[in-house]
């Protein structure tokens, strides 16, 4: 990137399908796109990992902690946190907030470390952690993910703060953000809502900054996001500005 400004854009869901995987290849190509994050427990795993080897130009790789769909990649079986068939249930574990035991505790971060492992033991250089849905900032895991960026010294993304309505929210999310970076596992110094930063884009805008893309081709072939639409189709049109341009 051309400008003094340090922002990562990151593409999440990197192996959730077909049709997201060219998206995320093909943002990197534009240079919409400087990082990713790879899901590990999904059918297409395979073909991902092929096409991160194939195309170079994917880089900067994260892995994004699932325990939001699909089955656990280690013999975790409690059921509090899985559906009747043995998946992970997103009504269950995006809730869950309370004190976990000892034991429920040690099997989340063996599965979060056989997510992390299943990258690293195909070739992956991983750079960063995050996770789906955001379940690393709860209360019952943000130490989990600490204890697991420290492990396989990578970085880990912070909680969003700014733009909070919720003061008690607020406060809670600087909490997880100070202790991210008090042991030093922070990604970078910030991590914004895309459409608010592009409120402020380019002029008044924090150092260090990461932002969280969703790129997806409709079934027409357009290219979209599947959570922020309008805040992406205007990155898109930034990006492709050459003092802007990620590829640069």
């Amino acid at each position: 990137m051309s400008t003094n400004l340090s922002l990562i854009v990151n593409a999440d869901d990197l192996g959730s399908s077909e049709s997201i995987n060219k998206a995320v290849l093909f943002c990197y190509q534009q240079g919409y796109i400087n990082s990713a994050s790879i899901i590990t427990n999904t059918p297409f795993f395979d073909e991902t990992v092929k096409l991160i080897h194939q195309n170079k130009i994917i880089k900067n790789i994260g892995v994004h902690i699932n325990f939001v769909t699909g089955k656990p990649l280690t013999g975790f079986d409690h059921a509090e946190f899985l559906d009747k068939n043995g998946d992970w249930d997103i009504n269950k574990t995006q809730k869950y907030s309370n004190f976990l035991s000892n034991t429920v505790s040690n099997d989340f971060l063996i599965e979060l470390y056989a997510q992390i492992d299943r990258a690293l033991a195909v070739g992956i250089e991983v750079t960063h952690l995050d996770s789906h849905y955001h379940l690393h900032i709860l209360p019952c895991f943000y130490n989990l993910f600490i204890e697991a960026a420290k492990k396989y010294n990578i970085k880990l993304r912070l909680a969003q703060v700014s733009h909070e309505q919720n003061f008690i929210k607020y406060l809670y999310r600087y909490y997880i953000n100070k202790k991210i970076k008090t042991n030093n596992c922070n990604y970078l110094n910030s991590f914004e809502n895309l459409t608010e930063f592009l409120k402020k884009f380019p002029n008044d805008v924090k150092q260090g900054t990461e932002l969280m893309v969703h790129p997806d081709f409709d079934e027409n072939g357009r290219l979209i996001d599947n959570v922020d639409v309008e805040g992406f189709m205007q990155w898109v049109a930034f990006a492709q500005k050459p003092q802007y341009n990620l590829k640069a």
